[in-house]
C-alpha cells in the first residue's frame, strides 16, 4: 500500500459524514420550503372557519328566535301541542332543503390546488 491510499481510505469517513450533513440539510430547507408555502393556506382556511363558524351560530340563533317566536303565535289558535308540532313540520321541511341545495352545490377541491400552487410560484425565486 502506497501513502495515496492510506491518504485515500482515511477520508472515506470524513467524506460520508459531509454527505450526511449536507443531505440533512437539503432536507431541512426542503421542509422548511413547504411549511412556508403551507402557512398562508392554512392561516386562510382557519380564518374563512371561523367566520363560517360565526355566522353559523348567528344563523342558528336567529333560527331559534324564529321558531320561538313562531311556536308561540301559532299557540293561540293550535294550542301548545299543536303549534310545536307544525314548527317541527317546518324544521324538517327546511332541513330536507337545506340538505338538497347543499348536496347540488358541493364545493370542489380545485381551488385549494390551485391556491397552493399560486403561493409555492410565489415564494420561488423566478429565474427570469
Amino acid at each position: 500500500m502506497t501513502r495515496d491510499d492510506n491518504i485515500a481510505s482515511a477520508d472515506w469517513p470524513s467524506l460520508l459524514t459531509r454527505i450526511f450533513h449536507d443531505l440533512a440539510r437539503i432536507v431541512q430547507t426542503e421542509l422548511r420550503l413547504f411549511q412556508a408555502g403551507l402557512e398562508p393556506i392554512l392561516s386562510n382556511m382557519v380564518d374563512r372557519f371561523l367566520a363560517s363558524m360565526a355566522a353559523l351560530m348567528a344563523f342558528a340563533a336567529g333560527g331559534i328566535c324564529l321558531l320561538a317566536a313562531l311556536v308561540m303565535f301559532l299557540s293561540r289558535w293550535l294550542g301548545w301541542p299543536g303549534s310545536f308540532a307544525a314548527a317541527g313540520v317546518i324544521c324538517i321541511i327546511a332541513g330536507v332543503a337545506s340538505l338538497q341545495m347543499a348536496k347540488r352545490g358541493a364545493p370542489q377541491m380545485a381551488p385549494l390546488d390551485h391556491s397552493f400552487e399560486d403561493v409555492m410560484k410565489s415564494a420561488s425565486p423566478e429565474t427570469e
